[in-house]
């Protein structure tokens, strides 16, 4: 008898945490809002209808297997339930934090010759500083400010029309002592024709990094059946914070209702009028040394339309994406060798480090960077197909491992939390179709250089055709490339 009200007592126990750890299950579903009400509904119901049986097994008295079975069944459903709130809970975690307002961050460096003595910022206090006249001018400003906040008097400066200016003021005409400038900026100086060296002769002995936010807006109302994402890959290693320049440039415009996605690649190099330019024509890579959003307010202003969020990634978080993912499966237009991998026409199975020489690699391809961004939009391609698929279970635990910190958004969670629902609900098998547009390779003057760089000018056909696709996929027509 009371071997029998032990078991009985145990199963009541067993119960009770089991209903403690499904009611815990149930409101972590509901608050990561990643199943609509009704699939959250019946999952209740079924956890109720389970738990009623299991309290039922366990307090029968007329058999005691049965209570020894009940309690390895709660204990199980614990254990799988504790597992469920734990996963479903980093999720949650993960996404609220890529989807939190970022900030960027502009190292504003302080650079001297390299054979100069000077090596703290008190040793130039005296010095003749230069800086950009133009460019970037706002936050030199800022810089300006917070260096002063070291000296007793104001710094002096000149000013200069463009980078290599800039840098003959300082290396080869010696009128300045050294110069204030957005570090990114010297990335600039290998697409000269005479200053690619300029970086190796100067050194850096301040660094100044000044915050700015992008602007994004919490109210803005999005179509439920299509949006546009600008899906930039910013030239860095390490932190995604810093401003750099732009070589993926993709539009990605999405129709969930017809499970269409329209990928429209960009040139680096194509010369187009930034939004902080005043119509003066850059190479559209620069726009990333000012910031996402003047990359992405040029891309609107290319295409005339409207891009809802971006998607930013550096080679880091690239690689580590891809990884997480156990590899995407890419689709090359071309066979190509870039001397330590060889890709073939066809399915290539790729894990992070290929990818992302599959995606950076022009050199090695006859279409150079035009062929560059058809590559780049069949990873995007390779990875959309993964996530989208059952396998990704598989590698749950470290996909969620990768996104935190490998890229960021400005896309709110209750968005993302949306197409999961809908992923979800629908099963949407997509079709991912992609469009380059095109141009003619010259020599120009870009806005933020004062000499002659390599330059793509725009083939309007190509663009004019990217806009009709656009619309086409936010009218809920299969695109005709």
């Amino acid at each position: 008898m009371k071997e029998l009200i032990k078991h009985r007592l145990l199963g009541i126990i067993t119960t009770f945490l089991l209903f403690a750890t499904s009611v815990a299950l149930i409101w972590v579903i509901a608050d990561a809002a990643i199943l609509s009400g009704v699939l959250i509904f019946i999952c209740a119901m079924l956890i109720m209808l389970f738990i009623a049986l299991i309290f039922w097994l366990s307090v029968d008295s007329r058999r005691r297997v049965k209570s020894v079975i009940a309690v390895v069944l709660a204990v199980a459903l614990i254990v799988g339930e504790s597992f469920g709130i734990y996963y479903i809970s980093i999720a949650q975690s993960t996404l609220e934090q890529i989807t939190e307002p970022q900030k960027e961050i502009t190292e504003v460096g302080v650079f001297v010759r390299k054979e100069d003595k000077a090596q703290t910022i008190n040793d130039v206090k005296d010095y003749k500083f230069g800086i950009l006249d133009v460019q970037d001018r706002e936050i030199t400003d800022l810089a300006i400010a917070e260096l002063n906040k070291n000296y007793a008097k104001a710094i002096t400066y000149d000013e200069f029309s463009g980078l290599e200016n800039l840098m003959d003021a300082l290396l080869k005409d010696k009128k300045v002592d050294c110069i204030v400038l957005n570090k990114s900026m010297l990335e600039l100086l290998e697409e000269t024709e005479n200053h690619t060296e300029d970086a190796k002769k100067i050194r850096k002995i301040h660094i100044v990094n000044i915050e700015t936010g992008s602007k994004k807006e919490e109210n803005v109302v999005i179509d439920k059946k299509s949006f546009t994402i600008y899906i930039s890959g910013i030239d860095t290693r390490g932190s995604l914070s810093r401003k750099s320049r732009s070589d993926v440039n993709i539009i990605a415009t999405v129709n969930t209702e017809t499970g269409q996605i329209l990928l429209v690649s960009t040139p680096r190099d194509y010369y187009v009028p930034l939004s902080i330019s005043k119509g003066i024509p850059d190479k559209l890579t620069h726009a990333g040394i000012y910031g996402i959003d003047v990359s992405r307010d040029t891309l609107e202003m290319l295409y005339d339309t409207e891009i809802d969020y971006y998607f930013r990634v550096n080679f880091d978080g690239f690689e580590k994406i891809i990884n997480a993912l156990g590899g995407v499966n890419v689709k090359s237009d071309v066979a190509f060798n870039d001397g330590k991998y060889k890709f073939v026409k066809g399915d290539n199975y790729l894990n992070g480090k290929q990818a992302l020489v599959f995606a950076r690699n022009r050199y090695s391809l006859k279409g150079g960077d035009r062929q560059r961004g058809k590559n780049q939009m069949a990873v995007v391609k390779g990875v959309i197909d993964k996530v989208a698929s059952p396998a990704i279970l598989l590698n749950y635990k470290s996909t969620l491992d990768s996104i935190a910190g490998s890229f960021e958004t400005d896309m709110s969670y209750s968005k993302i939390a949306e197409l999961i629902r809908n992923q979800i609900n629908t099963g949407t098998k997509w079709n991912v179709v992609t469009y380059s547009v095109d141009g003619k390779g010259a020599s120009r003057k870009p806005y933020s250089l004062s000499g002659k760089a390599y330059v793509m000018i725009p083939n309007k056909d190509t663009i004019e055709h990217a806009k009709e696709l656009m619309a086409q996929v936010r009218d809920g027509y299969v695109p005709t490339v």
